[in-house]
């Protein structure tokens, strides 16, 4: 049977940007999920995250329910090494996160271990300091909402000067970040690689900041404890959000057990960061008995956004999901996490 090469692009974050070739097929990062064989035909990709799945079995039932002509199934993401065997059997195609690539279709068989793990990026730092960390922010939030900002209007909703803006987009425009379409009546402002910028993002900007402090709250659990901050938060005037893991949480992003802390970010208005730790309620405790911290937020970076969810019957302020994506990454698992994500964070609020 001869065997084609084709290219495979997914819309994950943790795949590379750059074609990563295994055998016959390359695989990259791109917009939509998709195959396309070097003659020309493509198909579509349906992709399923395991981690939505309580068992091996669930998994492939739905991946038969899935599978239609002219699309494939891909099972993409943390998938636990108990079931792939289970995986291989039902000759359904996956891919994890630790780079192991087994793919099963049409004119194509791949089987590898070593995928996403040698591609190295070259290329020069953009700082992303202070406000222009809201300007990449904004930029990134209308990509995927589809609207296109000029200077003026993106400085007004990311809440800078234009003058800021300006220098934002003219630093991310010279990385090939994103790019400014000129016209009579307006110049609105493209991104170019909206995967790139957001790795950017996450690096320059993640949780926490450069002044944090911890506590404890009582709560009955973890969602509980979130609760009482966002209403101690709102009660005491301050600018909240929480985030990493206990916000991912609130937008349907659970992982097999509960995080042990609350994280958030918190604008200071004049006040010290100790004095906002005292209005949300936090009690002194030891680093091991804390289950809140608080970060300083003087940019607004993390609160930027910010909007109420609920989790079961508790309710919490919560950061936007793309800074969520940003700040859950160096927390226990953060890469399983920030896969599922990235789909919310494809929707504003």
């Amino acid at each position: 049977m001869h065997l084609v090469a084709a290219l495979l692009r997914l819309n994950a974050p943790w795949v590379p940007s750059e074609p990563d070739r295994l055998d016959d097929l390359a695989i990259s990062r791109g917009r939509d999920d998709v195959l396309t064989y070097d003659d020309g035909i493509s198909l579509s990709v349906e992709v399923l995250n395991p981690v939505r799945y309580e068992t091996v079995e669930d998994l492939v039932f739905s991946a038969r329910d899935a599978a239609a002509p002219g699309r494939l199934v891909l099972v993409a993401g943390a998938v636990p090494v108990e079931w792939r065997a289970a995986l291989r059997q039902a000759e359904l195609s996956f891919i994890d996160l630790d780079g192991v690539v087994e793919i099963v279709w049409p004119r194509l068989r791949v089987s590898a271990s070593r995928f996403g793990k040698e591609i190295v990026r070259h290329r020069r730092a953009v700082p992303l300091q202070k406000s222009h960390a809201l300007v990449a922010e904004e930029l990134l939030i209308g990509s995927v909402d589809g609207t296109t900002l000029t200077i003026t209007e993106l400085a007004r909703s990311a809440g800078v000067d234009k003058s800021i803006a300006s220098r934002a987009v003219a630093q991310l425009a010279e990385q090939g970040l994103v790019t400014r379409e000129q016209s009579r009546r307006r110049a609105p402002i493209f991104v170019s690689d909206p995967d790139s910028l957001a790795e950017l993002l996450a690096k320059r900007t993640a949780w926490p900041g450069h002044e944090v402090v911890g506590g404890y709250v009582w709560g009955r659990n973890i969602w509980d404890t979130a609760a009482s901050i966002s209403r101690n938060a709102a009660d005491a005037g301050i600018e909240l959000a929480i985030t990493g893991r206990t916000g991912a949480a609130f937008l349907g992003v659970l992982g097999t057990s509960s995080p042990l802390e609350v994280r958030c970010w918190a604008t200071l208005t004049g006040r010290s960061l100790e004095e906002v730790a005292v209005a949300l309620g936090l009690a002194p405790a030891p680093r091991e008995s804390m289950n809140v911290r608080v970060s300083a937020d003087p940019w607004r970076i993390g609160v930027h956004r910010r909007a109420t969810a609920q989790f079961d019957e508790w309710t919490a302020t919560v950061a936007h999901p793309f800074r969520l994506w940003c700040d859950v990454h160096a927390e226990e698992r953060g890469r399983e996490f920030a896969s599922q994500l990235w789909g919310k964070a494809s929707h504003a609020w």
